[in-house]
């Protein structure tokens, strides 16, 4: 029998299962790479519950759940017409793939891909003509899926979790 998905925009009223996402698939990722007291400071600051409801309420911003089999799975967040910190501007109207995280458990589903075909949906219908992403310079597994699906770097910038100063490359995907 084959899976079930479902992608549906995160409300209000599920922030705290995009809380737990948020929270579970950060650290499932990044086991390892900070110290406990910088995990912990980066989770309370950016993946608790008001540090996401802002993220949720601002304008352009949306997140969206993929369940499989009626299970949440894993999630994305778009922001609609932010440019790059770095690197910019692309050609607009830009689309910024911020997150996108899939549980450990679900991994290997296909799942990814039915979130960047949702984010080139979304592109499309806003007549998007450029999608940029940060993937973590030793993220090899991601950066490899991003190539996959079209993605070329043209920048770098830096993402901080705690005191601890990480690289991310920046992607960009044009659309015609």
């Amino acid at each position: 029998m084959a899976d079930f998905h479902l992608i549906s925009p995160a409300t209000p009223d599920q922030l705290p299962l995009l809380v737990q996402l948020e929270q579970q698939t950060f650290t499932e990722t990044f086991d390892g790479t900070y110290t406990p007291e910088d995990l912990a400071a980066f989770l309370q600051d950016k993946k608790s519950g008001p540090a996401l409801l802002k993220e949720m309420t601002q304008p352009g911003s949306s997140y969206f759940i993929i369940y499989c089999n009626n299970i949440p799975a894993g999630f994305l967040k778009i922001n609609l017409h932010r440019q790059p910190d770095s690197g910019g501007p692309l050609p607009g109207p830009v689309l910024e793939l911020e997150k996108i995280y899939i549980l450990q458990a679900f991994q290997g589903k296909k799942l990814g891909k039915l979130l960047i075909e949702k984010t080139m949906e979304i592109a499309r219908n806003n007549q998007v003509k450029t999608v940029w992403l940060g993937v973590w310079e030793h993220n090899h597994k991601a950066f490899q899926f991003y190539l996959q699906q079209g993605f070329e770097r043209f920048g770098e910038h830096v993402f901080r979790v705690g005191n601890q100063e990480d690289t991310d490359w920046l992607l960009k995907k044009h659309l015609l």
